[in-house]
């Protein structure tokens, strides 16, 4: 075990190591590092392959930087089949480096009754920061909710976004000059997504990385963890990565695929765990209306590489952007349908927007309608419409704008 340990932890030995990682800093880490004014566990979430790793390797090499020592930062990733238990791996460690302040544990999900184990070393005061990462929603909500209660900060992760993905490809979106080159690598966003290991100038095909990653999703996080049938489990997946966008029910999939509506409603619960699906439900201001659902997928590449595909595919990966975007800025999302209908309705406090998402620039009337018409019924309410490059505001108050522009908030 103490080998792997020391593996883990090269900058014990070769901190200059950290600067051989070439990464695009995530938009997630400044406040990550905000949050380290208080004490609070710090639970990094999100799918498979979305980059938690990187992300704690960053804050790592930023508390190096700040002038932390290095044997005094621990971290520990419980993919390791040497790492069973977290008492045990982490008493190890301590006999090789006594003077471990800041703990870093990969993978938690892995390790059962973990957070038990983290509320007694946080409430003994033993580090000085504890940051835990997960592929798995439990870690906030099962795991976490009655034992860590009031102990913990919770930081999502995503794969890249469009601000991301470009700053990757060194393009200045903030020179009008290069607006060219950001549509340009809209549209390979939009085909290939966001996974960062995808973005490697050396990669020269992305859909074996996003299919290997789709199965490690299916295998080690649902059927492995929630002892799920592989192929019910396979079947579900892919036929909601083909609709998505798609409104259904429970009741509707079962019938689709001839399985039982349970297994259907467990099944649809334990893919959204693990953060492969978003679903939305649709916008009402009665709390207990039970209407249809419709899914979209964590990662558009992701979903491309997988499932069969449409002519029309593009204006359901636009709109599949959109809602990855709205739920990374933290939103609360539905859908809306009267007459017309509105692929996205969002509340804060008192105020509603409503969005609907047209990757063209002569609109389509019945999307204009269905702002209007969802205005009328619900009162005030901002509305916008996502273009391609149309950026302008009607006599009906619609904010027209293109979707890159929008995706970079500027």
């Amino acid at each position: 075990m103490k080998t792997s340990i020391r593996k883990w932890n090269f900058w014990w030995t070769k901190p200059e190591k950290l600067n051989d990682f070439e990464w695009v800093e995530r938009n997630v880490l400044k406040s990550t590092i905000s949050l380290m004014d208080t004490p609070h566990i710090k639970d990094i979430i999100g799918v498979r392959r979305a980059g938690k790793t990187c992300l704690m390797y960053q804050i790592i090499s930023h508390l190096i930087k700040k002038g932390v020592k290095p044997r005094e930062i621990l971290y520990l990733n419980f993919d390791d089949p040497e790492f069973k238990e977290v008492k045990k791996t982490i008493s190890t460690a301590l006999e090789i480096k006594p003077e471990i302040k800041f703990v870093f544990l990969d993978e938690i999900q892995n390790i059962s009754e973990w957070e038990k184990e983290i509320r007694v070393y946080y409430d003994r005061k033993e580090f000085e920061q504890i940051f835990v990462s997960g592929s798995s929603a439990s870690l906030i909500s099962r795991d976490v909710g009655k034992t860590l209660t009031g102990r913990h900060i919770t930081v999502p992760v995503t794969p890249f976004s469009f601000k991301e993905f470009i700053s990757k490809h060194n393009v200045n979106y903030k020179d009008p000059f290069q607006k060219e080159k950001v549509v340009h690598y809209l549209e390979k966003f939009l085909q290939e997504g966001g996974f960062p290991e995808t973005l490697s100038g050396k990669v020269v095909t992305k859909e074996p990385i996003l299919i290997n990653t789709y199965n490690d999703i299916l295998v080690r996080d649902v059927v492995s963890r929630f002892g799920t049938d592989y192929e019910a489990t396979k079947k579900l997946a892919y036929y909601l990565m083909t609709n998505i966008g798609a409104p259904f029910s429970e009741n509707s999939v079962a019938k689709a695929l001839n399985m039982h509506n349970e297994t259907i409603k467990k099944y649809l619960s334990m893919l959204s765990e693990v953060f492969l699906f978003y679903y939305i439900k649709q916008f009402s201001w009665k709390v207990k209306v039970k209407k249809d659902m419709k899914c979209y997928a964590i990662d558009t590449g992701l979903r491309n590489s997988v499932s069969f595909k449409f002519s029309q595919d593009l204006g359901k990966l636009v709109e599949n952007t959109v809602l990855i975007e709205l739920k990374r800025r933290g939103k609360d999302v539905y859908f809306w349908k009267g007459k017309k209908e509105v692929d996205f309705v969002t509340k804060e406090k008192n105020k509603l927007t409503a969005m609907n998402v047209t990757y063209t620039d002569k609109i389509p009337k019945r999307e204009k309608e269905g702002l209007l018409e969802f205005k009328e019924k619900h009162g005030i309410t901002e509305l916008t419409m996502i273009t391609k490059s149309l950026e302008q505001t009607d006599e009906n108050g619609i904010r027209y704008i293109p979707l890159w522009k929008w995706l970079l908030d500027i």
